[in-house]
C-alpha cells in the first residue's frame, strides 16, 4: 500500500490483511513471553538504549538513515534534524530509562520477579508488575522520536508493541526497529510497526481484539476515534491535544529571556505541546518583549534554518501575517513582527489573548497587569495546558499555584520547555505505571 507522508514523497508499506496482522501479533507476544522469561529489567534497557542512541549518531548507518528519513518525510534540513534527535534521546539513555523505573517503582525488583511489601498492612503478600503481552500504540505525527519514547516505555514493561505509525513520518520508528533487532534479535521480535489508511482496517481489527492496552497519541478526533473503537475490556490510555504557554515575569532579563524563549519556540518546528504559542508579559509592555523576541528569533533561525514550508503551511502563514496587518491598520491594538519572504518565524503582539496558531515558529505575545490577570485569561483553558514556562523572580510561586490550580503538567524555565526530564509527569501521570497490571500472591 503507498501513502504519502508530511512532504508529499510517498511510501509503500505490505497491506496486512486480517490472517497477516493476526500472524504478526501471535509472534510479537510469543516473543514478549520469551523475552520475560530470559531477560533482566537491565538487560532490556541496556539493549534498547543502545539501539535507540544509534539514531543521534552521524557515523552509524541507523544514524545516517534516521536524518535521511526526516529530510524525505518531513524536509527537515540536517542540522534540525540532529537537534531534535539529540533532544528526544536525553529520554533514551540506561540513565534516563533507569531513572524513570526508580522513580516510578522503586527500582526494577518488581518487574524482574516477586517482591515482598515493607508495610505491614502487605505483611505476607508478594507482588509483582508486568504490561499485557501485547500493547497496541496509535501514534499522532507531531514530533519526530516520540514514537521510539513510547516503544522504549512498552519494552520496558515487558509487553510485546504492536504501532500504528504516522501517517506523516513512518520511517523512524521502524528505522529503531532494525536497529534493535540488530542489537538483540529477541526484543527486536518484540516490537513490529507499520501503517495502513483509514479505509484498510484489517491490522487494526486484528491487534485491538489482542491487545491489553491501547496508547493513543493525537487530537481530541484522533483520540475519540480510537476510544469509540476499544473493546470494553481494554484498557485506553490517552495523550491527547494539550498547549505550551511562557510567562515573563516584572524582573525577568528581557534580552537573556527571549533568546531562551526562541530556542523554546523554534525546537521541533514547534509541533509538541511543549513548546509555547502563548507567551503573557506580567506587568510590562507587550510590544517591549514581542520585538526582544523577534531579534532573538532571527539569530535562532540564523543556527538553526527551518524547512520549507508546504503549501498549505505557506497560505495558513500569510494568512496569519495578514490579519495582523489588517488589525493594526484599522486602529486596533495589534502589532506584527514577522521574517522577511522565507516566513521562516513571526511573533504577533495583542490580539485575542488565547487564540493559538498551529503553525510554525509562529507565538502570539499578550500583556497582563499581574498573575491574577493572568489566570483569569488561562482559565477557559484549565485541564489543557501542558507546560507553563517562566522567566524571572517576581510572583513565580504565585505563578506556580495558578498553574497547578488550572492543571498544567509541569512549570518550568523558559529555554527548557521543550526538552523535560527523561521521568518527568507526562500529561501529569506516570509514564510506566498506566501501562502495569499487579499481581498479588497471598
Amino acid at each position: 500500500m503507498d501513502g504519502a507522508a508530511a512532504s508529499g514523497r510517498l511510501f509503500r508499506v505490505p497491506r496486512l490483511e486480517r490472517v497477516d496482522a493476526e500472524a504478526v501479533a501471535r509472534e510479537v507476544r510469543a516473543a514478549a513471553i520469551e523475552a520475560r522469561r530470559q531477560l533482566s529489567t537491565a538487560e532490556v534497557v541496556a539493549a534498547a538504549s543502545r539501539a535507540a542512541l544509534r539514531l543521534t549518531d552521524p557515523e552509524d548507518p541507523a544514524g545516517a538513515d534516521a536524518v535521511a528519513i526526516l529530510a524525505a518525510e518531513l524536509s527537515w534540513p540536517e542540522p534540525l534534524s540532529r537537534e531534535t534527535l539529540a533532544g528526544m534521546a536525553r529520554g533514551w539513555t540506561r540513565e534516563a530509562l533507569i531513572s524513570v523505573v526508580d522513580r516510578e517503582l522503586g527500582g526494577p525488583a518488581a518487574l524482574d520477579g516477586w517482591t515482598t511489601s515493607g508495610s505491614a498492612a502487605f505483611a505476607g503478600r508478594r507482588r509483582r508488575a508486568a504490561g499485557p503481552p501485547l500493547l497496541l500504540v496509535v501514534h499522532a505525527g507531531n514530533v519526530p522520536g516520540v514514537t521510539i519514547t513510547a516503544a522504549l516505555r512498552g519494552l520496558l514493561v515487558r509487553s510485546g508493541v504492536l504501532c500504528r505509525a504516522p501517517g506523516s513520518e513512518p520511517g523512524l520508528l521502524a528505522c529503531f526497529a532494525r536497529a534493535l533487532a540488530e542489537e538483540h534479535p529477541l526484543l527486536g521480535r518484540c516490537l513490529a510497526t507499520t501503517w495502513w489508511p483509514p479505509a484498510h482496517e484489517a491490522p487494526w481489527d486484528a491487534w485491538v481484539k489482542r491487545s491489553g492496552k491501547v496508547v493513543v497519541y493525537g487530537g481530541d478526533a484522533a483520540v475519540e476515534g480510537v476510544r469509540s473503537r476499544v473493546p470494553a475490556h481494554v484498557d485506553l490510555v490517552a495523550y491527547g491535544p494539550r498547549l505550551g504557554v511562557a510567562a515573563v515575569l516584572p524582573d525577568a532579563p528581557l534580552e537573556e529571556t527571549a533568546t531562551a524563549l526562541a530556542r523554546d519556540v523554534c525546537a521541533y518546528e514547534q509541533r509538541g505541546c511543549v513548546s509555547p504559542r502563548l507567551v503573557y508579559a506580567v506587568g510590562r509592555e507587550g510590544r517591549e518583549l514581542g520585538e526582544a523576541l523577534s531579534g532573538a528569533l532571527e539569530r535562532e533561525v540564523a543556527r538553526l534554518p527551518r524547512p520549507a514550508a508546504d503549501a498549505a503551511t505557506a497560505v495558513a502563514l500569510r494568512s496569519a501575517r495578514a490579519e495582523a496587518e489588517f488589525a493594526a491598520l484599522a486602529g486596533r491594538p495589534v502589532h506584527l513582527e514577522a521574517s522577511g519572504e522565507t516566513a521562516a518565524w513571526t511573533v504577533v503582539v495583542g490580539g485575542d489573548p488565547l487564540r493559538s496558531d498551529s503553525l510554525p515558529r509562529f507565538v502570539r505575545v499578550h500583556a497582563v497587569g499581574d498573575v491574577a490577570e493572568l489566570e483569569r485569561v488561562l482559565a477557559p483553558l484549565e485541564g489543557r495546558l501542558q507546560s507553563v514556562g517562566y522567566a524571572g523572580a517576581a510572583g513565580l510561586d504565585a505563578l506556580a499555584d495558578v498553574a497547578a490550580r488550572l492543571g498544567a503538567c509541569r512549570v518550568a524555565p523558559v529555554g527548557s520547555l521543550a526538552w523535560p526530564p527523561p521521568d518527568w509527569l507526562h500529561d501529569g501521570r506516570p509514564q510506566l505505571l498506566p501501562l502495569l497490571a499487579w499481581t498479588e500472591w497471598e
